[in-house]
Order: C-alpha cells, then structure tokens, then sequence
C-alpha cells in the first residue's frame, strides 16, 4: 500500500508560498492504468499534465499518437524533465518566470518566450509573471494581460487555477484574450482566500467580478 500523494505547503505573511512535495500514490501510476485511461480519448480532446506523476514521457507519447491536444505545467521542473521528456510533443506550456528560467536560462520574459519558442516551434506558451500578468506567444502573435485588483492572501492555488480557466476557456470557444481575462480573474479571486481548493472560484462568480483591471505594462 502506498500513502497518496501529500503536499506541505509553507505560507508567509504577505502570501507567498514554498511547497514540499511527496509523490506517494502520483508515483505508482502503470502504463496499463494509462492505456485504460486514454483508451476514450482522441484528435481534438485535451490533456493537461502537471510533472507530479510518474510515467509522463509515456503519457506524452501515447496522447501525440491518438492526436491529443497536450499542456504541459512543467512543475516541478527536474533534470529528467529537461533532458528526457519528449517536450517537442507538446501543445502548449503553462508556466511561471521560475520554471521559464529553469527551462531556457533566461530571467527576462521576451527571452524566456523566444527560447520556448525556438525550441518547440509546436508549442504554443503562456507565461504567468505573478503580481505582473500574463504574456501568451504561439510563435507568432504576443497577447499581454495585466492583473486585477486583490488582497493578497495565499497565492498557493494562483497558478493552478489560472491554468485550468485558462483551458477550460479555450476549450469553451473563448478568444485567447477572452481566456485570458477569465483566467487572470480567477486567479486573483483565488489568491484573496486561504487554502488551495477552497479558494478556486466559481464561473458564476469570475463573470460577476468587479475587480479593478490593472495594466502592468509588461
């Protein structure tokens, strides 16, 4: 028997979090579990993974074949993540300005995009930069959103919840920039809340906020 997977999360007064992680049970995942799970999926579905699970390079494989749409949160980033995964299958990346240096050696945003960019031409990016906003790139076109106005709180679910609006936006028909918005908002409402899951808002309540949009200039 294996314990689930546990995530100790450290929070400091103004929000900000450091997480330990132990996989636990997300390490025991089979290619025969995998193959069951993807057997009903195929061109045009959506998969989102997260490095917290073992067996990603498979699942990556498995899903190009069927014609998946891949996105990939590359977090937490490890060597074998970088050196192994077969990262030129994915669809879209979804990460913060931590994991873009990790990924490229770059701190600056624009180099960070380019260098994705560059490497996997395929890939479409979104790139969080917390109290500054978003910036996606497809390798062609920029699209750049500020944040909106909130009390800062616990920012432990900020880049899960923006991620997953910003998806399932997409996967509704939304615009980027329209996914964006959604996205942002959402991610703002979370981090006003203590806890993790808790603190992830409705639909309902991302199209009646009335936060106050803030343009960063990034």
């Amino acid at each position: 028997d294996f314990m689930n997977g546990q995530a100790i999360i450290q929070l400091a007064p103004d929000g900000q979090n450091c997480i330990f992680l132990y996989p636990g049970s997300n390490h025991e995942n089979t290619e025969d579990e995998v193959g069951k799970c993807l057997s009903v999926f195929g061109p045009g579905d959506i998969l989102m993974l997260q490095n917290e699970i073992n067996l990603i390079p498979y699942i990556i494989d498995m899903a190009f074949e069927k014609g998946m749409e891949i996105v990939l949160n590359p977090s937490p980033i490890t060597p074998e993540l970088i050196n192994e995964y077969p990262l030129g299958k994915v669809s879209m990346f979804i990460l913060n300005e931590v994991e873009g240096r990790d990924l490229t050696g770059f701190d600056e945003p624009g180099k960070i995009l380019g260098a994705l960019n560059k490497k996997y031409p395929a890939a479409k990016v979104l790139l969080t930069l917390g109290s500054l906003g978003a910036i996606y790139s497809d390798g062609e076109k920029i699209i750049k959103h500020g944040v909106y106005s909130s009390d800062v709180v616990d920012t432990t679910a900020a880049g899960d919840t923006m991620a997953g609006y910003f998806i399932g936006c997409l996967g509704l028909g939304f615009s980027v920039e329209k996914a964006l918005k959604y996205a942002s908002i959402a991610a703002s409402i979370a981090i006003s809340r203590k806890g993790a899951s808790p603190s992830i808002p409705t639909m309902t309540e991302v199209e009646k906020s009335r936060l106050k949009y803030i343009d960063t200039g990034i």
